[in-house]
């Protein structure tokens, strides 16, 4: 685990990715959503509210489920589109993403949105070094940038990631 966390901060530092550990702000139970990890009813949550939870599954290159207040739920991450199954790269997607976040205790960061169309929690995550996951998901080339406004918490970076991963011509960029 140390040693992947070391390769994570050399690509971290040499990729350019961000770095951030949010303030930590209480969320309300109700982030939690219900039993079944299939959607999430929530109400309107403010953008940069936080909470932690702890990865339980990873699902996608984009898609993890969490356990928070003792319950199953999904996650999307905000503004990131990695391949779906049976897709060109989407087992290598998944894998990074397992190596990021599998197992670990992250940070969900609210956006501008609550929930996708599909009724899962729709999230900046966080890993515990402060590494933003949407972002390095992309500037890896696992993912594209899918901004719905350009007022997201973190637009400037996650398009500078985009740019420079298609730049590269790295993952889904080739």
């Amino acid at each position: 685990m140390i040693a992947a966390a070391m390769v994570l901060s050399v690509a971290s530092t040499t990729i350019g990715c961000t770095m951030i550990i949010p303030p930590r702000e209480a969320v309300t139970a109700s982030e939690a959503g219900p039993a079944a990890a299939t959607t999430n009813p929530e109400p309107e949550v403010a953008a940069g509210a936080t909470i932690s939870a702890h990865v339980l599954r990873v699902l996608s290159g984009d898609t993890i489920e969490v356990e928070l207040n003792g319950r199953p739920v999904l996650v999307r991450y905000l503004f990131t589109d990695s391949p779906e199954p049976g897709e060109e790269l989407y087992n290598e997607a998944t894998k990074l993403n397992q190596l990021l976040v599998g197992n670990a205790d992250v940070l969900l960061v609210a956006g501008d949105s609550a929930q996708d169309e599909d009724g899962r929690l729709y999230r900046y995550v966080v890993t515990d070094d402060g590494l933003l996951v949407n972002e390095h998901m992309i500037a890896e080339g696992m993912a594209r940038y899918e901004p719905k406004s350009d007022t997201s918490l973190h637009h400037g970076a996650m398009a500078e990631a985009e740019t420079a991963a298609r730049e590269l011509g790295i993952g889904v960029w080739r």
